[in-house]
């Protein structure tokens, strides 16, 4: 089978990598499309995919997995969509990745299907940052781009002076800004949680360094294995089904007793520490779930 990976990196990128390897090792081939470097067609045979790569122009994919990640342009999108009308599956689908590419509409989708949310507000305005900053428990807040991924976008604000000097250099009127409360780091539980086809396919906790507030992997974060709690499972599922994914990272955070509220989700997520603090072949979990979705998509 041939499967297909929206990417921009090379075969070096870990998950590009692992990919890889988990693919030969099922005797399947991954094909690594780079969206700029393909031209959509609309010709009287319909839709079509021209371009750079005459691998996948000449042989096209048989399934596609996104995983461009949050700075997925608008050409990203119709690449996606021009692979739909092609009857080509996609693990994740347009809606999923829609609804995941801004975070601030993750937390929507997730309020709404009633899952907890950190308290947020989404401001394009400065004269509105400081009210919202009031409505999520005052300082200190955390301030996120909306379209951030792994901590990039993402700042802990301590006072009016930090807030004054963030939002002149971070607010766009255009893309805003989510302002959230802050939780603090001791007695926290952060945890990621990967959901494939619906069931929790691994788990880690995830602890700052001694200097920051962001538990994220290439920031230094640390990584242990983790058996989520039974309501932790529930809420990542439910999660990844209220933003419409196949494949999602769920990002959840909680004191050690009570419940927890659901942070991020990402539908591209990296799994070099989980593979590290678990031992999971997830590489080979995504691989046969796009199989598996591939042939049911052919029977239908």
């Amino acid at each position: 089978m041939k499967i297909g990976v929206l990417t921009i990196h090379g075969l070096e990128f870990h998950p590009n990598g692992r990919l890889d390897q988990a693919a030969r090792h099922r005797d399947h081939h991954l094909m690594l499309i780079n969206p700029y470097q393909l031209v959509c067609v609309l010709e009287n045979q319909g839709p079509g995919i021209h371009g750079c790569n005459d691998a996948v122009t000449n042989d096209l994919p048989d399934v596609v997995l996104p995983r461009q990640g949050s700075p997925m342009g608008e050409y990203g999108f119709v690449i996606l969509r021009q692979f739909q009308a092609m009857g080509i599956p996609l693990v994740n689908g347009l809606e999923g990745v829609t609804i995941a590419r801004h975070q601030y509409i993750t937390l929507q989708s997730l309020a709404v299907a009633g899952i907890p949310v950190p308290d947020t507000c989404f401001v394009t305005r400065k004269a509105l940052f400081f009210d919202a900053v009031d409505r999520v428990g005052g300082y200190p807040v955390v301030v996120k781009q909306p379209s951030g991924m792994g901590g990039d976008g993402v700042f802990k604000i301590d006072d009016p002076t930090q807030a004054d000097t963030c939002v002149n250099a971070r607010l766009d009127p255009v893309k805003g800004l989510l302002v959230q409360r802050f939780f603090p780091v001791s007695g926290r539980v952060d945890a990621r949680i990967l959901v494939i086809g619906g069931r929790v396919a691994g788990a880690m906790t995830l602890s700052p360094a001694p200097d920051d507030f962001r538990t994220n992997i290439h920031r230094r974060g640390r990584a242990a294995a983790f058996d989520p709690p039974a309501l932790w499972q529930h809420m990542a599922v439910a999660a990844a089904k209220a933003c419409g994914l196949d494949i999602a990272g769920i990002d959840m955070m909680g004191k050690k007793s009570g419940s927890p509220c659901v942070v991020e989700v990402n539908y591209s997520p990296g799994f070099r520490g989980l593979e590290a603090a678990t031992g999971i072949d997830i590489a080979m979990e995504i691989i046969d779930f796009a199989v598996h979705k591939a042939h049911a998509a052919s029977t239908r």
